[in-house]
């Protein structure tokens, strides 16, 4: 369909608007969470400039070979101090802020206490309103041995663990 000349309406000069400052903001730093980047950039390169500096890839695609057959050589074999950087802080120790639902810890607990370790009758209890395996109720279970916030707590409750204010005697 053609559309109307008249309805395009016309380019006006927007004489409010600061050019230079427009240009400035374009050209403004990225927003960078990661620190080990953000001390590296040079804002006078381009993003991928940027990153080949510092040892990274912009694109994937490019850096890794199509076919298996052919291998390629990378251009920068040595690691940098920002790829280093970045190793460190991958490999280093995270800890567990992961949470589950009241609800499901509950739920936990009280197959645990009914059950112990059989998962073939906890996934035939009545309180399995999700009908959940075996396998599956194994798995939520490892999850909730792993975080010791909610294990310690159930095996104080259970009698397990003493409390803080009783001593272990040997």
């Amino acid at each position: 369909m053609v559309s109307n000349k008249k309805s395009r309406g016309r380019q006006k000069f927007q004489y409010h608007v600061d050019k230079k400052k427009v240009a400035k903001k374009a050209r403004k730093l990225p927003n960078i969470t990661c620190s080990a980047i953000k001390d590296n950039w040079r804002t006078n390169l381009s993003a991928s400039q940027n990153l080949k500096v510092m040892g990274l890839v912009y694109d994937s695609n490019k850096s890794l070979p199509v076919s298996s057959n052919t291998p390629r050589n990378p251009e920068n074999p040595e690691p940098t101090a920002v790829v280093t950087e970045l190793e460190k802080q991958s490999n280093a120790p995270r800890t567990g802020t992961m949470r589950m639902p009241k609800e499901k810890v509950k739920w936990i607990e009280y197959l645990l206490e009914k059950h112990g370790e059989d998962y073939e009758a906890m996934a035939r209890d009545k309180n399995n309103h999700y009908q959940e395996t075996a396998a599956q109720i194994r798995q939520k279970i490892k999850q909730f041995k792993k975080r010791p916030a909610y294990l310690v707590k159930f095996m104080r409750a259970c009698g397990k663990l003493p409390t803080s204010t009783e001593t272990v005697t040997e």
